[in-house]
């Protein structure tokens, strides 16, 4: 009898406990249900921040075929500050756009072009231009990599070019081309606090200064890039060759460069950060008995050759930058990232190696959209001091 009891005793509790816990199960179910309820009353569409809308805008506004636009830069390296204007309007398939600007050191610009954009569905290109340029006081220091800053001096350029480029498009990751161009250059003495280049303390460049030639340039390149886009990527890379021929009319100034870009970029965990290399090469090679003329000797320093030095900084025939940068983005429109710029400047080819390189590190920030960098600050120290790079376009 007293074990019967005690079995039922057992039961009772047993079946007590599992309603009891049902019952707490279900009243938090009941609670989570009515939580969720809540929150779901308070739920709005995910919309874009300020600067997100005005980002959109800038873009939308920057590819719109017909419009009156402002430019901020562009006319020359060194020109500095330079606003100006300019004008995009659509007639049917083509795209003309001409304007002009100004920089505070001096430098002129009036531009047009005529392009065919998207032909044979998206696969061909074909772009045609006439430039003129007037720049008053481009930085000459000599030549090779161990120049002095204090031996700056300053020199002209008077550039009036027309163009003509066709670029084919077989496959969205891969284009290949080729144009020509004829280019008038005169140069000129120079303008700004600096002395002009024709009282450089060190022997004048070689060929002398002080000409009037007309170039005509040919240019092949092939390209495999796939990039998200090239004005603003996370992933994917570049792989880039170019081969220039110029030809002057008195046969003084006659030579070939080749130019060679590669770029990598590696997103970490869903992009949240990158890792982005970057190696960028210029070499010249002049024809018998000629010279590759000052002005156009490949050059490092600048916002896009090397951020460590000023534009022109070093210049010699064969120059090479090497580029590493951590990216993370504190935000949908910001990236941030820290960087390390390695390079130099030859007189021979073979001595593009990694001895006596110039070094520089430093900290950026990019506003961008999905698809474009409208602004991009670099502050970078090198072995002459810090130097700090505005701009509108990515380094890579």
């Amino acid at each position: 009898m007293f074990s019967t009891s005690k079995s039922l005793c057992v039961v009772f509790f047993t079946l007590t406990f599992a309603a009891s816990s049902a019952f707490a199960q279900g009243s938090r179910a009941d609670e989570i249900a009515r939580e969720q309820a809540e929150k779901s009353k308070q739920l709005r569409p995910n919309t874009a921040t300020g600067v997100e809308r005005a980002l959109d805008w800038v873009e939308g506004y920057l590819t719109d075929p017909n419009t009156v636009y402002l430019t901020f830069g562009g006319i020359y390296p060194s020109a500095g500050f330079a606003p100006g204007v300019a004008v995009r309007r659509a007639i049917g398939h083509s795209r003309l756009n001409f304007g002009g600007a100004y920089s505070f050191r001096n430098y002129k610009l009036a531009h047009v072009s005529l392009d065919f954009p998207e032909l044979a569905n998206n696969k061909l290109d074909i772009e045609t231009g006439a430039r003129w340029t007037d720049a008053t006081q481009v930085p000459f220091y000599g030549t090779g990599n161990e120049t002095d800053k204090d031996d700056r001096v300053h020199y002209g350029l008077r550039m009036t070019e027309a163009r003509g480029l066709a670029t084919v498009k077989p496959v969205h990751w891969f284009r290949l081309g080729g144009g020509i161009g004829v280019n008038q250059v005169e140069d000129r003495e120079g303008e700004g606090t600096h002395p002009s280049i024709q009282f450089f303390p060190g022997a004048l460049p070689p060929g002398g200064v002080f000409h009037k030639t007309t170039f005509t340039e040919g240019t092949a390149f092939a390209a495999i890039d796939w990039r998200e886009s090239p004005g603003y990527s996370r992933r994917g890379g570049l792989y880039s060759v170019t081969l220039n021929d110029f030809r002057d009319s008195d046969d003084q100034f006659g030579f070939r460069r080749m130019d060679v870009e590669l770029v990598q970029l590696f997103p970490i965990l869903k992009e949240h950060w990158v890792i982005g290399f970057r190696g960028y090469m210029e070499t010249t090679d002049a024809d018998s008995g000629q010279q590759v003329p000052y002005y156009l000797l490949p050059s490092l320093g600048g916002s896009s050759k090397h951020r460590g030095y000023s534009d022109f900084r070093f210049q010699d025939r064969h120059m090479m930058v090497l580029t590493g940068e951590y990216r993370w983005l504190p935000s949908r429109v910001i990236d941030m990232a820290l960087f390390f710029d390695a390079g130099k400047v030859a007189s021979d080819r073979s001595d593009l190696d990694l001895d006596d390189l110039k070094t520089a590190w430093g900290i950026g920030l990019r506003v961008h959209g999905p698809n474009f960098t409208p602004f991009r600050l670099d502050v970078a120290h090198a072995k002459e001091g810090i130097r700090v790079h505005l701009t509108g376009n990515v380094y890579f």
